[in-house]
């Protein structure tokens, strides 16, 4: 039995890595929040977005998933529900000022609201439902969705940490809040720029 699941883990967590890193929401949003609050306030953030992560891959275990691509009405709501929430995200971004004092009033995300917003997130849907349906044993079903968890879970918190100490690492760059200012609204762009194929098709 392990043996089958030991098999499969090399490929699922190259495939794991490759999702969790590429860009999106989630990372551009985490770069942001090390830029402005350092890693240590950012943790919040991160284990929120692997929290919710590892709700959606439950969810499109036991069915959820495939049964929204099959009824679009549920499937549009979603998607155009989560698309007016994470433009309102960027909205905030791109308007937000990265200075101390604004900052200490803002502050990242908590983990309710980084774990809710994986449920509007487009992508991160179609990164479970790719890793449930690519990786799933028939005659081991749930032992192989624990072991998707677990792969998608480690090596999403390494990629996901990568984007947010690239944002703190650039903290010496950003030494103006024009350059503060400008550096969210790129961040911004882009979030809404990752967003966009996934509603003109």
């Amino acid at each position: 039995m392990m043996a089958t699941l030991w098999e499969i883990m090399p490929a699922m967590s190259v495939l794991a890595f490759v999702l969790a890193i590429t860009p999106g929401p989630n990372n551009f949003l985490l770069a942001s929040s090390g830029a402005q609050f350092g890693m240590k306030r950012s943790l919040r953030h991160l284990l929120g977005i692997r929290l919710g992560i590892m709700v959606l891959i439950v969810l499109c275990a036991s069915g959820v998933g495939a049964t929204m691509t099959q009824h679009p009405g549920i499937y549009q709501a979603l998607r155009y529900l989560g698309l007016g929430y994470m433009l309102w995200m960027a909205g905030k971004l791109a308007l937000s000022s990265a200075s101390g004092m604004a900052a200490k009033q803002t502050g990242p995300l908590s983990v309710r609201q980084a774990t809710l917003f994986q449920l509007g997130n487009v992508k991160a849907w179609m990164a479970c439902l790719a890793l449930v349906s690519s990786y799933n044993l028939p005659e081991q079903y749930w032992s192989s969705v624990l072991m998707i968890l677990l792969v998608f879970t480690a090596f999403g918190f390494m990629a996901n940490s990568l984007w947010a100490y690239m944002g703190y690492g650039m903290r010496c760059l950003l030494d103006s809040p024009k350059k503060q200012q400008g550096f969210n609204v790129a961040l911004a762009l882009l979030t809404v720029g990752t967003l966009l194929p996934a509603f003109l098709n």
